[in-house]
């Protein structure tokens, strides 16, 4: 797959990634077998916890996706001290 075959949006504490893998034919007269699926896809993932929007990143290397999700401020742990 390419980067820019990958489409992912953050919505109301719902991570989706979608995208769609395309056949890739090598041309030629040779008859091949492979097994790795083609098609569309989409997978939405209920995230636990608040995240900041404004800090997500994402990466595509060798095949791999990585994304970064921090916690929003708010849902991060507070140390109180007591006077």
């Amino acid at each position: 797959m390419r980067k820019e075959d990958i489409d992912i949006s953050l919505h109301d504490g719902t991570l989706t990634i979608s995208g769609e893998r395309k056949r890739e034919s090598r041309g030629g007269e040779k008859a091949e077998r492979t097994e790795r699926y083609v098609g569309a896809f989409r997978r939405s993932i209920a995230l636990p916890t608040r995240v900041d929007a404004s800090k997500v990143s994402a990466t595509y290397k060798d095949g791999i996706l990585k994304m970064t999700l921090p916690k929003a401020e708010a849902a991060k742990p507070k140390q109180i001290q007591v006077s």
